[in-house]
């Protein structure tokens, strides 16, 4: 199957694209494509993503097809063909 995976911000800088389509095996969750994305970007993406025990940083979001993923089954959600993950930095303003 085939995802996209969009990028904003800093993730943008750390993937260096906009964004990227992916091909993982059928039966993927949104866990084993973070796993491909830390594998493919490195070290300073992983930081990025993940605190030290390995959890996803609260301040980002992940939102497949519109939808948080923390809404739906987190790490574990699965992926279908033709979705969108898009990678989101915390908004601010002031």
């Amino acid at each position: 199957m085939e995802v996209e995976v969009r990028y904003y911000a800093i993730m943008r800088e750390l993937a260096g694209k906009r964004f990227e389509r992916v091909v993982l095996p059928e039966g993927s969750s949104v866990r084993d494509l973070i796993d491909l994305l830390v594998k493919r970007y490195g070290e300073g993406f992983e930081r990025y993503i993940y605190n030290g025990e390995k959890r996803l940083r609260s301040y980002l979001s992940y939102m497949l097809n519109g939808v948080n993923i923390n809404s739906l089954k987190g790490l574990e959600t699965p992926l279908r063909d033709g979705d969108i993950l898009s990678l989101l930095p915390p908004i601010g303003g002031g």
